[in-house]
């Protein structure tokens, strides 16, 4: 099951973004497919203490032959050609611009609203991209070239850290015209706003110092953080805009290979990390998977737009060989591999060496069974809300007060609350054997759900929602789908302003006392930043009760009506209101017991859930009768054939800059599995060892816990 398609439409967007903008401008770039070398998983790797052409030899030991050219290098080009090695080209769109560099140091760890440098509403700032992508698209036009990248680590600011960006004349006027499109009248925006602006040429943009003092436990239910959030959407959509119009310009130039950019970041309130328009304006992406954004990517896309990781070897090869398997298993074209330290005079260094068969067999004929293929997702879909995601960052940053400036993009990574209750989510949903998939308000708008089968939706920290997706989802659940909202939901509008009550209270059956606080009764911040910039037992929930090994959330949440709840010490947990349920739960304790083994009687709550939905996993892993630990299982449909992979799901929090730290690890030799269909299966093949298992539903077979089984099979 995958979710349509959004429809792609080719739009000028060169004459919207030059003309203020659009702010509803939806529509996505066309697909331009990976060229045909790009049929296969590929590792390209970086020209960082390595080049391909002296190294040629130390390359073909390890079994690699991609790499990457930096801006344009005419022999580098011709050496791809020459050799039929396929390779990207970074910086396509020069570095300074989407990429700050040390201008960014301008704008950081400030509190004030500061002019970008080099704005990317100025139309000069455009026709300079535009000069760099026709030098250095059309250098590589022809070649072994299979993507362009605009530029790496690309931001309004630097990463997702806070920077109150774009004070610039043309940004002002693209934000202003933003507001006109959206509120129409400026009776409506003061409406919204509790203001009195005269028109929408004197609105200023709204700054987060000057709302953060709302943030309190006495102002629940009274803040509204709508200036700020439009403000911030705003530069969000001239970011996506930005981007649809070079993806565009690139694809004149040479309209065979995609365009897009690498280094991207999780989604955030800064730096223009809204994935719901990033994902319509490019046609491929490099992302640090950080709190689930691989998944939401594989969600959104299909694979026409390939979306590939970072690869920084850990120095142990059974990592190394999990982390490559992995990410083929759930669908990337491939890695960008940092080289640091893995050639030395010209030959491999001691520890990637021992990787080359492996870096031979991911890139081998069992990666086309799963590249191309189509998700197939359980009927569970977890709801991308980028409203939802602003707020949650203010409530994040409340700990901070005047400091929250310097809660920087590794900060946020780490200790996120709603990036942490979103990957959450995903691993509990892929422990109770089924797979998820990501959607947003145009899916719930338009119909997509029920067209794709979906049966239950979870509102993972979903505080805000419009009254057009309220409608939508009331209507889901008459339908006869299932709706789970984990705590807070719908307390603000889609802009950031209080509600009075919750916008699915009367769906769930609760009502809340705002004044009794959360947690604690007197923080609102989760994880608090202040204590730590990890996740530890001494800076998540402090003093929060606790219900099945997680932290209870609203201490004033009751029942209404016919709905039935159950008691956590003074305050309601669990509430089910006919298949609707409100659990008042943060699903972030899983996280810190996924590994440790407590976190069964969430899962058995999860499961629950899913029963009710009339989901039940296709496959079960079991070691001597038990679920296998941390075994993932991910189906992708190809043609009449389906491909499924078995693949470990360990825990690793990724970096930017390194592997990751990784929590629980995994066995030290092979194991001997069972797989056990829910339905027959035809004709079952080991994609990997060749071997024919027949038809049936239980099956056996070896498993190393370091790579992965694929296997595939007619229904």
């Amino acid at each position: 099951m995958r979710l349509p398609t959004l429809s792609a439409a080719s739009v000028l967007l060169s004459a919207t973004l030059l003309g203020l903008g659009s702010a509803q401008a939806q529509d996505a770039v066309p697909e331009v497919a990976p060229p045909k070398s790009w049929d296969h998983f590929v590792i390209l790797m970086w020209q960082f203490q390595t080049d391909v052409r002296k190294d040629k030899a130390a390359y073909e030991a390890l079994n690699i032959n991609g790499f990457h050219v930096d801006r344009s290098n005419a022999e580098l080009i011709a050496f791809g050609k020459a050799n039929g090695w396929p390779f990207y080209v970074d910086h396509a769109a020069d570095k300074g611009y989407l990429h700050l560099g040390k201008n960014a140091d301008a704008v950081m760890k400030k509190r004030d609203l500061l002019a970008r440098p080099n704005s990317l509403a100025d139309p000069a700032t455009i026709a300079k991209l535009r000069d760099f992508l026709t030098r250095n698209v059309g250098a590589a036009k022809g070649s072994t070239a299979v993507a362009y990248a605009f530029d790496d680590e690309i931001s309004l600011g630097n990463f997702c850290s806070p920077a109150e960006v774009d004070s610039g004349p043309h940004a002002l006027a693209f934000y202003r015209k933003q507001l006109e499109q959206q509120y129409g009248t400026i009776a409506k925006l003061n409406a919204q706003y509790g203001s009195s602006h005269k028109d929408f040429a004197s609105v200023p943009p709204t700054i987060f110092e000057q709302v953060r003092t709302q943030l309190s436990v006495n102002g629940m239910g009274k803040v509204n953080l709508s200036a700020w959030c439009d403000w911030r959407a705003s530069m969000d959509t001239l970011f996506s805009d930005v981007l649809r119009e070079l993806t565009l310009f690139t694809n004149g130039i040479d309209p065979t290979v995609p365009a897009g950019f690498v280094g991207g970041q999780h989604p955030s309130p800064w730096g223009g990390y809204d994935w719901r328009k990033l994902c319509k304006a490019v046609q491929w992406v490099e992302c640090y998977d950080i709190n689930g954004t691989n998944a939401i990517l594989r969600s959104l896309w299909n694979q026409k737009r390939a979306h590939v990781q970072t690869y920084f070897s850990s120095k142990n090869a059974r990592l190394d060989s999990w982390f490559l398997w992995y990410y083929l298993c759930q669908g990337n074209r491939g890695v960008i591999a940092w080289p640091e330290g893995w050639i030395k005079d010209g030959k491999p260094a001691d520890h990637i060496l021992p990787l080359a068969e492996t870096f031979k067999e991911v890139q081998g004929p069992v990666s086309k069974v799963i590249i191309d293929g189509t998700l197939q997702a359980d009927g569970v879909a977890i709801y991308y809300s980028h409203p939802s995601v602003q707020v949650s960052w203010a409530l994040d940053s409340a700990c901070h007060g005047k400091t929250w400036p310097n809660r920087s993009s590794s900060m946020d990574n780490a200790i996120s609350t709603g990036g942490l209750s979103r990957l959450a989510w995903i691993k509990s949903l892929q422990d109770s054997g089924v797979q998820p998939v990501f959607v947003h308000q145009d899916h719930l708008l338009d119909g997509s759900l029920a067209k794709s089968g979906i049966k239950l939706l979870v509102l993972s920290r979903v505080v805000c929602l419009s009254d057009a997706e309220v409608t939508a989802i009331k209507a889901f659940a008459k339908a006869g789908g299932v709706v789970v909202a984990d705590h807070l939901c719908g307390i603000f509008d889609e802009h950031g302003k209080a509600r009075s009550a919750g916008a699915l209270d009367d769906l769930f059956g609760v009502t809340r006392d705002l004044s009794k606080g959360w947690f604690n009764g007197t923080d609102l911040t989760e994880v608090n930043g202040e204590k730590g910039g990890k996740l530890t037992a001494g800076n998540w929930a402090l003093g929060a009760e606790r219900a099945l090994e997680m932290a209870v959330v609203e201490r004033g949440l009751a029942t209404s009506g016919a709905a039935k709840g159950v008691a956590a010490g003074p305050t309601t947990v669990s509430v089910r209101n006919g298949k609707a349920a409100y659990l008042n739960l943060s699903p972030i304790g899983y996280l810190m017991h996924r590994s440790d083994g407590l976190g069964k009687d969430w899962l058995g709550l999860v499961g629950g859930l899913l029963k009710d939905a009339g989901i039940t996993p296709r496959l079960a892993v079991t070691v001597d009768g038990a679920p296998a630990k941390l075994a993932e299982t991910v189906f992708w449909k190809n043609g009449p054939r389906t491909t499924v992979c078995v693949v470990k799901n360990i825990d690793r929090a990724a970096a930017i800059d390194s592997f990751g730290d990784i929590k629980g690890g995994m066995e030290d030799a092979a194991l001997q599995i069972k797989l056990e269909f829910a339905k027959p299966v035809k004709d079952l093949k080991n994609e990997r060892t060749g071997k024919a298992m027949g038809a049936g539903k239980t099956f056996t077979d070896t498993f190393v816990p370091w790579e992965a089984n694929v296997y595939s099979y007619a229904e």
